[in-house]
């Protein structure tokens, strides 16, 4: 496991090779894989960089604001063909072969994303990045600073989740994911250093991420396709019906696995 950090070893050296591996994957990923595994590996690097920084963000606040922009801008040159997957894997995990035509458009709007200029890019920017990476001021930080980034990425979680079930929209939705993302990242990180308090986080909070990241998927698809019922007579009212019972679904894990993992109890690390 390259995303995690090896307790006998300090947070410095931890944090240079977790940041290590994961350039060096991501540039192995562009010339192995074909494009589209490529630009959905690639952009799951980046998110996992930027977590990486934000655990030790207060410590290190002009390092974290630099190196972000630059994997959140690596990310983002890849973002028009992955979301145009995003939204065909919506519709195939949803319903199968049930949907011919709007299956038909929707590959076809994936397919016609792909950009070999943007893979490129991106290609140079990692590059880039792995140069930077001994230059990274780190030598001060410690053990501490890390749980004190961690107990901050809980906060941010817990809050965004209120904040979604108070008022809830898609953008609210989105956001809590967005935090439940970088907590899961940091409890994979902190999971072997802190095993009785972190390490059995990791598996609910996949679970949380994943069932709010379908249930965005859905809500974007829905979005997308709502346009075209003249085009789509006969088959987008069924698949907006089924995708509304599948939404319902999902929204009542979200709750069950939030309550269970941003509850009233104090969270120990």
């Amino acid at each position: 496991m390259h995303y995690v950090f090896k307790p006998d070893k300090s947070l410095p050296a931890n944090l240079g090779r977790v940041a290590r591996s994961q350039v060096a994957a991501a540039i192995a990923e562009l010339a192995e894989l074909p494009e589209e595994d490529s630009v959905h590996q690639v952009r799951k690097r980046c998110k996992k960089l930027r977590a990486l920084l934000r655990l030790v963000r207060h410590e290190a606040e002009k390092l974290y604001r630099y190196e972000n922009a630059q994997f959140r801008t690596i990310a983002n040159t890849l973002s028009a063909s992955r979301d145009a997957v995003s939204l065909r894997d919506a519709l195939l995990k949803l319903a199968p072969g049930k949907y011919p035509q709007i299956e038909a458009l929707l590959s076809q709007q994936a397919e016609h994303k792909n950009d070999s200029r943007a893979l490129d890019d991106a290609r140079l920017q990692l590059q880039q990045a792995a140069q930077r990476f001994e230059a990274w001021p780190l030598k001060a930080l410690h053990w501490k600073h890390a749980r004190r980034g961690y107990a901050k990425s809980y906060r941010r979680a817990r809050k965004s989740m209120q904040q979604a079930f108070a008022e809830e929209s898609a953008e609210n939705f989105h956001e809590f994911r967005k935090r439940v993302k970088d907590h899961w990242y940091h409890s994979r990180l902190m999971g072997k250093k802190h095993k009785k308090h972190i390490g059995k986080r990791r598996k609910p909070l996949k679970k949380l991420a994943k069932a709010l990241g379908d249930w965005r998927d859905l809500h974007l698809l829905c979005r997308h396709l709502a346009p075209l019922s003249a085009q789509f007579p006969g088959e987008l009212i069924p698949l907006l019906d089924t995708a509304c019972g599948k939404s319902d679904e999902l929204h009542g894990k979200i709750a069950q696995l939030s309550a269970d993992l941003f509850g009233p109890k104090k969270l120990e690390c």
